[in-house]
């Protein structure tokens, strides 16, 4: 039987709820002007290049794009995994896509975080998250970064390693 943690985002690993609520308002005040080009009629442009990621980090980061996950309807992520780095096994409460933007990035659609028994998806795969699906993923070489669209709210629970 597996075992259920409320977490609150993607990487977050421990961090409080309520610290988790307020990143993701800080993350979602500084969008688009911290990296989005505004164009006449409402468009806006996020070029990949803009988009400046901690290279020295060895955590997972992401980015909001577009919308916010805590809130009601359309949403758009970025998600970068340092080398080598996973998220541990986790389920969400609504179905989430996934888009591999750079690398490679590993699947595994079970509680072992066992990365060595995961799907590789190089650069332009797709992949869906069913809702409630206890799943694990990251980097097994090089950085990846993922584009995750939904529609919130949606939460993130983590589950127990099995071995």
């Amino acid at each position: 039987m597996l075992k259920l943690k409320q977490e609150a985002r993607i990487g977050s690993k421990h961090r409080p709820p309520i610290l988790a609520a307020l990143l993701s308002l800080a993350i979602a005040c500084l969008w688009p002007a911290s990296f989005a080009a505004q164009l006449e009629g409402g468009f806006e442009i996020v070029q990949l290049a803009d988009m400046e990621w901690d290279e020295t980090s060895d955590r997972v980061q992401q980015k909001v794009l577009y919308g916010n996950p805590s809130e009601e309807g359309l949403y758009i992520i970025r998600v970068r995994f340092p080398a080598g780095g996973t998220s541990r096994p986790h389920f969400h409460s609504q179905d989430r896509f996934v888009t591999v933007i750079e690398g490679t990035w590993n699947a595994g659609i079970d509680a072992s975080h066992d990365m060595t028994n995961t799907t590789p998806i190089p650069a332009g795969g797709f992949m869906m998250h069913p809702a409630g699906a206890v799943h694990y993923d990251g980097s097994r070489g090089d950085a990846v970064v993922v584009e995750i669209r939904g529609f919130g709210p949606v939460t993130t629970t983590s589950v127990d390693i099995e071995r």
